[in-house]
């Protein structure tokens, strides 16, 4: 049951990332559409559910490695479905949108492997310190700060989060593009996760040199 429940919020969590994404288009990807793109993240972080790049950070630090390796998994398989549900809608809800993902998919999957993975580490970073600032920090307007300037930031820059491109690519791929979706996206995954191991990583390691 609790895996259950697990890929429920990791399913509304990969809507809300979709809903944003759909926002983002819908301005015409102008900076304020990367700014409302951050009400996805506040609203998972505040509801406490499962998106994948919120929580690859944490198998770093948590001793049951095997067991977050699966909810990990069982969030990525929800995150994809949410997405996958949401583009469907979105391609026939609003057609002209898939115009604007089709521009975006080709885009992406034009990129080298490397630079897919590269793009998508430097996004993992960003989104480990929006969610490590979120958890941390104390005040309820000082810990919301990583979430509405990290988000706008990785998307200003170009940087590959794999939730959102699930959305992107569910609304702007053909048929024909689904095995390179799929390499993408697991590439993707790849890199998110070494850029949200990167600063527990350290701080991991500068523990053990003080308790050394």
């Amino acid at each position: 049951m609790k895996k259950l429940e697990l890929f429920v919020s990791a399913v509304l969590a990969g809507i809300l990332i979709s809903i944003s994404g759909a926002l983002y288009i819908g301005s015409g990807r102008a900076p304020v559409g990367a700014v409302l793109f951050s009400v996805a993240l506040f609203t998972i972080c505040t509801r406490g559910m499962g998106l994948f790049t919120g929580r690859v950070g944490d198998l770093v630090k948590r001793a049951d490695k095997a067991a977050c390796v699966l909810e990990l998994a069982v969030i990525w398989a929800g995150n994809l479905a949410g997405c996958i549900v949401t583009g469907a809608a979105m391609a026939y809800a609003k057609p002209v949108y898939r115009d604007t993902a089709m521009e975006m998919a080709a885009a992406k999957l034009g990129e080298s492997p490397l630079q897919a993975f590269l793009l998508a580490v430097l996004c993992g970073i960003l989104m480990y310190i929006a969610v490590d600032h979120f958890r941390s920090w104390q005040g309820d307007l000082s810990r919301f700060l990583g979430i509405f300037l990290c988000i706008p930031a990785f998307i200003l820059a170009g940087f590959e989060h794999v939730v959102a491109d699930m959305f992107f690519l569910s609304l702007g791929i053909e048929q024909a593009q689904l095995g390179q979706t799929v390499l993408f996206l697991l590439i993707c995954t790849l890199g998110n996760a070494c850029g949200a191991w990167i600063l527990p990583g350290w701080e991991k390691l500068r523990q053990s040199a003080q308790a050394g």
